[in-house]
């Protein structure tokens, strides 16, 4: 009788393979931590990168934050505070649910959370390297959630190479957060890339948001549009 040939992957291997598929680029490590902290309910954002985002993508909050037990399991494999049962699917209401994107950023770059809840005297601390956790414990923070992703696709080289001119990367972030600063104009932005202030966003208008992130020159050329539909 043959030798199988088909074999399950080893667990880190297949979640290596996953976390392609989820974040595929800086950028995708961008829109999907400010998804996190737009769905926190925050009302300031503050993101900042080093060499667009492949060696520091930071993401800062002030929403609800997570007490020790959340912050132990969100960067678990499908685990997610959005879904509960799969009726749940049709009443989804929040940017992100699935479960998936802090699993991904964990098992493919080195991963810090930092996470306090509001009534809480002090927060906590959680440290991944790779998938592998190097570092649980309290620490000092303001409420809210800052998470930070160092040396993207360190440990997977070839995939690695596929990314493109720190120029061509940081468009692509750039973009991620004009999208999320447009849809949400009742949030203040902040945009850092190598140690430089490059966007600071007061919750505003959405004319003066599109002004302040494209030019002023932009704003003769807006058209008001109201649209509603039906169910």
């Amino acid at each position: 009788m043959a030798d199988p040939i088909i074999r399950r992957m080893p667990p880190d291997l297949a979640n290596k393979i996953a976390a392609g598929e989820v974040v595929q680029r800086p950028a995708s490590v961008v829109r999907e931590l400010l998804d996190n902290a737009i769905d926190s309910g925050a009302d300031q954002i503050r993101v900042a990168i080093r060499s667009s985002g492949k060696s520091l993508i930071q993401v800062t909050d002030n929403g609800c934050g997570m007490g020790s037990d959340d912050l132990k399991l969100c960067l678990e494999p499908h685990a997610t505070s959005k879904l509960r049962a799969i009726e749940d699917l049709q009443r989804i209401h929040t940017l992100g649910f699935r479960g998936e994107a802090m699993a991904s950023m964990a098992s493919i770059a080195q991963i810090d959370v930092r996470s306090r809840l509001h009534d809480e005297p002090q927060g906590h601390r959680i440290e991944v390297h790779g998938g592998d956790e190097v570092f649980f414990g309290p620490a000092a923070g303001e409420p809210g959630t800052a998470v930070s992703v160092r040396n993207l696709f360190y440990n997977v080289p070839a995939r690695r190479q596929f990314l493109k001119t720190d120029p061509t990367e940081f468009r692509y972030i750039l973009r991620a957060f004009q999208e999320a600063a447009m849809a949400r104009t009742d949030i203040a932005f902040e945009l850092h890339a190598d140690g430089n202030d490059l966007l600071t966003l007061p919750p505003q208008p959405l004319a003066d948001r599109i002004a302040s992130l494209f030019g002023e020159e932009y704003r003769a050329s807006l058209i008001p549009v109201e649209e509603s539909a039906g169910l």
